[in-house]
């Protein structure tokens, strides 16, 4: 993908951007949304979001940390978004899962996508794999035993624990397996002997000479 088209890429999404945040300024003035308690997570994504295009604009090996920086301020402001909207704020004790290792997951995903990188596509693709276990594990953890929000399982808490940590050990074990036999290296072929072509016969002079 060249500059141009990449430019043309960031223009749409823009406009795309303006085009959502007036229709739902618009929506909101006419059901009277107070926009100042429900978008202020915005001031994050954004900016975060502009990061991650700057970093797009060159596949220069250096924007790499620009791109996954802009990922991490994004992700922030996203979970910051629903925890808004939803008052769940306590989940903090589990999001943390999706900031670290999910959001640099995430930024060197897209980072291997534009640079065509399968290797670094595979990995932030395990490295999501691995946030998104730990995010299930903990919030049932948290959320259904301890009941952090309000809810509790009870007595069955003691049976769901260890078989919600027995199921992410082995999420994350398999995935490791299945990792690890995609990056197996082949042996180099053996070189191959070339043999000089083999030499006619030497026919002997049985003619005997003269007397």
């Amino acid at each position: 993908m060249n500059n141009d088209e990449q430019h043309e890429r960031n223009t749409r999404a823009l406009g795309l951007l303006l085009l959502a945040v007036g229709a739902w300024i618009l929506i909101a003035r006419f059901i009277h949304i107070n926009l100042g308690d429900w978008l202020w997570p915005f001031w994050i994504i954004v900016p975060g979001g502009i990061i991650m295009a700057l970093g797009f604009r060159d596949t220069h090996r250096g924007n790499e940390g620009l791109v996954t920086f802009g990922s991490i301020v994004a992700v922030t402001g996203i979970i910051l978004f629903v925890q808004n909207i939803t008052g769940q704020w306590q989940s903090w004790a589990y999001a943390w899962a999706l900031l670290f290792p999910g959001s640099i997951g995430v930024g060197r995903y897209l980072w291997g996508k534009r640079t065509g990188n399968v290797a670094v596509v595979r990995s932030a693709e395990k490295t999501l794999r691995v946030a998104f276990v730990l995010f299930l594990a903990f919030a049932v953890f948290f959320e259904v035993v301890l009941g952090i929000g309000g809810f509790r399982l009870g007595a069955a808490g003691r049976i769901v624990l260890p078989v919600l940590l027995i199921a992410a050990g082995v999420a994350i074990y398999v995935t490791s397996i299945s990792g690890g036999r995609g990056s197996v290296v082949q042996p180099p072929a053996p070189p191959q002997v070339i043999s000089a072509p083999p030499q006619p016969p030497v026919q002997q002079d049985n003619h005997p000479g003269p007397g």
